[in-house]
């Protein structure tokens, strides 16, 4: 039986994520879905996809569900599929990452723009432990900030719910904002809904996505904790094995360029809770770390003690 692999993409025109299924059988891929297209075959390696593309008839009156758009070329900085109308691009901003490239006319291929390695211009790509300030690429201070958080749900999970959060911790204080408690009391951290599979629901292509207003920030909270959980991970039997992909990306919440981008590579296998990163006060501004860290915690409280008990000194 073939497998249904569920990829993330973006529509070009209204920055809007959406949503492309592949059928897996024997090596071979083919694309349906939002994008019904009929035979449509191609080679399946490493997760990405590449060979010819044959348009079906019905192609031509769905498209992009958002513009219309009845071809996709693959982002070769942050792999997601992303909606065009098959002509070449110039210069062509990709509406997830914020990587500049040319993009091919579509020629029977499934197109795919070259990675440079970076997630594009004034972007920091932070490993783990690694520690930046929150600015703008010019060092001005910046304030305003959304979190975008990312990930895939693997091809064999099944009712995969995995949960964003911020954890405010002071000296002694704990606030949690999270699906059940949308926004902190001081209006400075708002979280905007719950993404129950992974597929794209949040804005600039990301999963999940937090405003914060780091001035607003009561004095007493002096870090700022981003974190993922597995909703009902026990009755479920899911670990993070069955999550990829995962990432959390800070923009300026005006002109909602990405500044900032940690991609999870540790080995959070077997765990069923990450600690993200982290924002804190430093001086008069505040900075952003790379944690990375698996937890074994199965719920928001136990996620929230360990937090608080483990990283007392960061």
């Amino acid at each position: 039986m073939a497998k249904i692999i569920t990829k993330l993409g973006a529509c070009s025109v209204h920055k809007k994520p959406i949503v492309l299924q592949f059928s897996q059988d024997a090596g071979k891929a083919s694309l349906e879905g939002n994008f019904v297209i009929s035979g449509t075959t191609a080679t399946v390696s490493s997760e990405s996809l590449s060979g010819r593309s044959v348009i079906g008839d019905n192609f031509s009156r769905i498209g992009c569900r958002c513009c219309g758009n009845k071809y996709v070329f693959l982002c070769g900085e942050c792999g997601r599929y992303i909606c065009y109308d098959g002509t070449a691009k110039r210069d062509f901003t990709c509406p997830v990452c914020g990587s500049v490239a040319n993009v091919p006319a579509y020629n029977g291929t499934i197109p795919q723009t070259a990675g440079s390695g970076s997630s594009g211009e004034g972007v920091k790509s932070l490993s783990q432990g690694q520690e930046v300030k929150i600015e703008f690429s010019d060092h001005k201070p910046l304030s305003k900030i959304i979190v975008g958080v990312g990930w895939d749900p693997s091809t064999t999970a099944q009712n995969m719910d995995v949960d964003s959060s911020v954890f405010l911790v002071g000296d002694g204080v704990l606030d949690t904002v999270y699906f059940g408690n949308k926004e902190h009391p001081s209006g400075s951290v708002i979280h905007h809904g719950d993404n129950l599979t992974g597929e794209g629901d949040g804005g600039n292509g990301d999963d999940e996505n937090i405003t914060v207003d780091l001035s607003r920030v009561p004095r007493e909270f002096t870090k700022l904790f981003f974190v993922l959980n597995i909703y009902n991970c026990v009755d479920r039997g899911q670990k993070l094995r069955d999550v990829r992909n995962m990432y959390i990306r800070l923009y300026d919440q005006t002109g909602r360029k990405p500044l900032i981008e940690y991609k999870v590579n540790s080995e959070v296998a077997n765990d069923t809770a990450l600690i993200l990163g982290v924002a804190v006060r430093r001086g008069t501004g505040w900075a952003f770390k790379a944690i990375g860290d698996g937890s074994k915690a199965t719920n928001i409280p136990q996620l929230e003690s360990e937090v608080v008990r483990r990283y007392n000194n960061i």
